[in-house]
Protein backbone atom coordinates (compact mmCIF):
# COMPACT_ATOMS: atom_id res chain seq x y z
CA UNK A 1 0.00 0.00 0.00
CA UNK A 2 1.77 3.16 -1.03
CA UNK A 3 -0.14 6.71 -1.34
CA UNK A 4 2.04 9.09 -3.56
CA UNK A 5 1.89 13.24 -3.52
CA UNK A 6 3.26 15.42 -5.66
CA UNK A 7 6.09 16.15 -3.02
CA UNK A 8 5.52 12.72 -0.58
CA UNK A 9 5.22 9.70 -0.56
CA UNK A 10 3.26 7.30 1.88
CA UNK A 11 4.25 3.95 2.61
CA UNK A 12 5.08 1.26 5.35
CA UNK A 13 8.15 1.13 7.15
CA UNK A 14 10.35 -1.71 6.96
CA UNK A 15 13.36 -2.20 8.39
CA UNK A 16 15.58 -0.44 6.11
CA UNK A 17 13.93 2.39 7.05
CA UNK A 18 13.74 2.35 11.14
CA UNK A 19 16.88 4.85 11.50
CA UNK A 20 15.29 7.29 9.29
CA UNK A 21 11.97 6.87 11.14
CA UNK A 22 13.95 7.15 14.76
CA UNK A 23 15.59 9.98 13.06
CA UNK A 24 12.25 11.77 12.61
CA UNK A 25 10.54 10.83 15.59
CA UNK A 26 12.80 11.56 18.82
CA UNK A 27 12.84 14.93 18.46
CA UNK A 28 9.59 15.21 17.15
CA UNK A 29 9.01 14.17 20.80
CA UNK A 30 11.41 16.38 22.41
CA UNK A 31 9.60 18.62 20.32
CA UNK A 32 6.16 18.38 21.33
CA UNK A 33 6.98 17.39 25.25
CA UNK A 34 9.90 19.14 26.11
CA UNK A 35 8.66 19.21 29.95
CA UNK A 36 8.97 15.17 30.19
CA UNK A 37 12.70 14.31 30.79
CA UNK A 38 12.66 10.28 28.80
CA UNK A 39 9.57 10.94 26.21
CA UNK A 40 11.41 9.37 23.95
CA UNK A 41 12.41 6.27 26.04
CA UNK A 42 9.47 3.68 25.07
CA UNK A 43 9.24 0.09 23.95
CA UNK A 44 8.11 0.85 20.80
CA UNK A 45 10.84 2.96 19.74
CA UNK A 46 13.41 0.61 21.15
CA UNK A 47 12.05 -1.82 19.15
CA UNK A 48 10.85 -0.71 15.96
CA UNK A 49 11.13 -3.92 13.70
CA UNK A 50 9.17 -5.84 17.15
CA UNK A 51 6.85 -3.03 17.47
CA UNK A 52 5.76 -2.33 13.90
CA UNK A 53 7.83 -4.23 10.97
CA UNK A 54 6.76 -7.89 11.86
CA UNK A 55 3.77 -8.40 13.07
CA UNK A 56 0.74 -8.59 11.02
CA UNK A 57 -1.34 -6.71 13.38
CA UNK A 58 0.87 -4.14 13.83
CA UNK A 59 2.62 -1.05 11.55
CA UNK A 60 3.86 1.92 11.21
CA UNK A 61 3.58 4.57 8.11
CA UNK A 62 5.93 7.29 6.98
CA UNK A 63 5.71 10.12 4.77
CA UNK A 64 8.91 10.10 2.81
CA UNK A 65 10.57 13.35 0.94
CA UNK A 66 12.45 12.23 -2.40
CA UNK A 67 15.54 11.75 -0.73
CA UNK A 68 14.21 9.74 1.57
CA UNK A 69 13.79 11.86 4.88
CA UNK A 70 10.93 11.55 6.89
CA UNK A 71 8.30 14.02 7.14
CA UNK A 72 5.59 12.30 9.36
CA UNK A 73 4.76 9.33 10.86
CA UNK A 74 1.72 7.44 11.81
CA UNK A 75 1.52 3.86 14.01
CA UNK A 76 -0.83 1.36 14.62
CA UNK A 77 -0.82 -1.68 16.87
CA UNK A 78 -3.42 -4.15 18.79
CA UNK A 79 -4.62 -2.12 21.99
CA UNK A 80 -4.26 -3.91 25.07
CA UNK A 81 -6.84 -2.40 27.52
CA UNK A 82 -3.71 -0.80 28.99
CA UNK A 83 -5.31 2.85 29.86
CA UNK A 84 -6.35 2.54 33.06
CA UNK A 85 -9.01 6.26 32.23
CA UNK A 86 -10.88 3.76 29.54
CA UNK A 87 -10.06 0.10 30.77
CA UNK A 88 -13.07 -2.05 29.60
CA UNK A 89 -14.65 0.74 27.27
CA UNK A 90 -13.06 -1.28 23.88
CA UNK A 91 -14.07 -5.24 22.26
CA UNK A 92 -9.90 -5.46 22.90
CA UNK A 93 -9.78 -7.99 20.02
CA UNK A 94 -11.07 -5.88 17.33
CA UNK A 95 -9.67 -2.55 18.68
CA UNK A 96 -6.40 -1.14 17.44
CA UNK A 97 -4.55 1.98 19.28
CA UNK A 98 -2.75 4.76 16.66
CA UNK A 99 -0.03 6.39 17.78
CA UNK A 100 3.17 8.11 16.66
CA UNK A 101 1.64 10.46 14.77
CA UNK A 102 3.64 13.40 14.02
CA UNK A 103 4.65 15.46 10.75
CA UNK A 104 7.58 17.63 10.81
CA UNK A 105 6.35 21.62 11.60
CA UNK A 106 7.17 22.93 9.01
CA UNK A 107 4.88 21.13 6.33
CA UNK A 108 1.79 20.80 8.67
CA UNK A 109 -1.39 21.83 7.69
CA UNK A 110 -0.57 20.34 4.16
CA UNK A 111 -2.32 16.94 3.86
CA UNK A 112 0.34 14.48 5.13
CA UNK A 113 -1.68 13.74 7.98
CA UNK A 114 -4.70 13.36 6.86
CA UNK A 115 -2.68 10.94 4.57
CA UNK A 116 -1.20 9.16 7.04
CA UNK A 117 -4.69 8.96 9.08
CA UNK A 118 -5.96 7.37 5.47
CA UNK A 119 -3.33 4.70 5.31
CA UNK A 120 -3.75 3.47 8.68
CA UNK A 121 -7.12 3.44 8.44
CA UNK A 122 -7.30 1.58 5.32
CA UNK A 123 -4.43 -0.99 7.05
CA UNK A 124 -7.43 -1.17 9.48
CA UNK A 125 -10.10 -2.03 7.57
CA UNK A 126 -8.60 -4.73 5.15
CA UNK A 127 -7.17 -6.06 8.52
CA UNK A 128 -10.86 -6.49 10.36
CA UNK A 129 -10.04 -3.95 13.19
CA UNK A 130 -13.83 -2.60 13.58
CA UNK A 131 -12.53 0.37 16.10
CA UNK A 132 -9.27 3.27 16.16
CA UNK A 133 -8.64 4.14 19.88
CA UNK A 134 -6.52 6.76 20.58
CA UNK A 135 -5.25 9.85 23.13
CA UNK A 136 -4.04 13.10 22.85
CA UNK A 137 -3.57 16.63 24.42
CA UNK A 138 -6.06 19.40 24.29
CA UNK A 139 -2.20 21.44 24.61
CA UNK A 140 -0.84 20.10 21.40
CA UNK A 141 -1.12 22.82 18.38
CA UNK A 142 -3.70 21.18 16.31
CA UNK A 143 -3.67 17.87 17.54
CA UNK A 144 -7.48 17.29 18.92
CA UNK A 145 -9.58 19.30 16.26
CA UNK A 146 -7.50 17.51 13.90
CA UNK A 147 -8.34 13.97 15.59
CA UNK A 148 -12.09 15.46 15.37
CA UNK A 149 -12.07 16.53 11.95
CA UNK A 150 -10.76 12.75 10.85
CA UNK A 151 -14.41 11.60 12.43
CA UNK A 152 -12.78 10.35 15.82
CA UNK A 153 -15.10 11.24 19.16
CA UNK A 154 -14.29 12.00 22.48
CA UNK A 155 -14.28 8.49 24.89
CA UNK A 156 -13.23 10.37 27.64
CA UNK A 157 -11.48 13.60 29.07
CA UNK A 158 -9.00 13.67 31.78
CA UNK A 159 -8.61 17.35 32.81
CA UNK A 160 -5.21 17.29 34.35
CA UNK A 161 -1.87 19.09 33.47
CA UNK A 162 -1.70 17.41 30.12
CA UNK A 163 -5.59 17.86 29.22
CA UNK A 164 -5.54 14.41 27.92
CA UNK A 165 -8.40 13.35 25.39
CA UNK A 166 -9.01 9.60 24.80
CA UNK A 167 -10.53 9.13 21.50
CA UNK A 168 -12.29 6.37 19.25
CA UNK A 169 -13.31 5.49 15.66
CA UNK A 170 -15.71 3.31 14.45
CA UNK A 171 -14.70 1.58 11.20
CA UNK A 172 -17.95 -0.57 10.80
CA UNK A 173 -18.69 -3.92 10.08
CA UNK A 174 -16.08 -5.89 10.08
CA UNK A 175 -15.34 -9.72 9.75
CA UNK A 176 -12.75 -10.02 12.75
CA UNK A 177 -12.39 -13.08 12.57
CA UNK A 178 -12.06 -14.11 9.25
CA UNK A 179 -9.52 -11.10 8.55
CA UNK A 180 -6.54 -11.88 6.18
CA UNK A 181 -3.29 -9.77 6.36
CA UNK A 182 -4.10 -7.24 3.92
CA UNK A 183 -1.21 -7.19 1.31
CA UNK A 184 1.21 -3.99 2.13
Amino acid sequence: MEFKHNDWIIRKVTAKDIVSALDFIIPMLQEIYPNIPDVAVRWDLANMEEAYVIPDNSLMFAAFEENGQVIGTVAIRPYDDRLEDVRGCYHVPATAELSRCYVKSSLRRKGIAGGLVAAIEEYCHQYGYQTICLHTHKFLPGGFPFWVSQGYTIRREKPEELETVYMDKSLGRSNFLNNASPRL
